[in-house]
């Protein structure tokens, strides 16, 4: 299970690939830009690596988007993602839709055009 640290660390990423692309802009554009390899800021913004402040900074600085926003937008996101746990499911109550044994409770059959007193499905028990 990761830490909480990775978590941010990944939504971080996520997020910076998102304003990265909203820029309009690639990975490997935006890896020339700052200077870092294509394949290090790939890694940062899949998550496979901490990603460097000074990092966050120079990209954020190159798209024009303040690094706070970007982090509190990541945080979002980590709130979301982690809001999605499975639904809780409430037991429903069974409820009897037969006389329990021993009752000799006259009964009609589902869809039967007969009355109570000419059905005879309950006899044959």
């Amino acid at each position: 299970m990761k830490t909480s640290a990775e978590l941010f660390n990944a939504a971080v990423g996520r997020q910076l690939r998102a304003e990265i692309a909203a820029a309009g802009s690639s990975i490997a554009a935006m890896a020339r830009d700052a200077g870092v390899a294509r394949s290090a800021l790939d890694n940062y913004v899949t998550g496979k690596r901490a990603i460097p402040v000074p990092v966050v900074y120079t990209v954020c600085a190159i798209i024009n988007v303040a690094p706070h926003l970007v982090l509190a937008r990541a945080e979002e996101r980590l709130s979301a993602d982690t809001a999605s746990a499975p639904a809780t499911i409430t037991p429903l109550r069974r409820e009897r839709d037969v006389a329990p044994l021993g009752q000799d409770v006259p009964e009609v059959a589902f869809g039967s055009p007969l009355p109570h007193d000419r059905d005879t499905d309950d006899l044959y028990s």
